[in-house]
């Protein structure tokens, strides 16, 4: 088999506000954990997310503790060696694509986009 296929597309609550931080070159990479419910159970699952770049910039601006959102990437499994010096594995979604699904969100999207553009039909 030459290749595979390896995307994921998740929509979950945000747990916490996203973290910021750079690398020693200034790339900016934010890490934050989606929460979602698992079908007809209370339970959820709590997924690792890491976005880079221009995407990481605009996740640690916009996103916000208990926010809705989508997200699409890949699915990573790396090792590390935590500070006691035991072996750990992390399982990560390496985000590509994110969308804000919160309604209040997209109300204040609409009211910035029809300000700006005054061609636009107000409902």
């Amino acid at each position: 088999m030459t290749g595979g296929l390896n995307r994921s597309i998740l929509a979950g609550r945000l747990v916490a506000d996203p973290e910021v931080r750079y690398t020693q070159n200034e790339t900016a990479v934010t890490h934050f954990r989606l929460a979602i419910n698992r079908n007809g159970s209370e339970n959820a699952d709590f997924i690792s997310c890491v976005a880079w770049g221009g995407l990481a910039k605009v996740c640690g601006e916009y996103l916000k503790k208990g926010r809705l959102v989508a997200v699409e990437g890949r699915l990573q499994i790396r090792s590390y060696k935590a500070k006691n010096g035991q072996n750990k594995s992390a399982t990560e979604v390496i985000v590509d694509n994110m969308q804000m699904l919160d309604s209040k969100f997209y109300n204040a999207a609409a009211k910035t986009t029809a300000e700006q553009t005054p061609e636009l039909v107000k409902i």
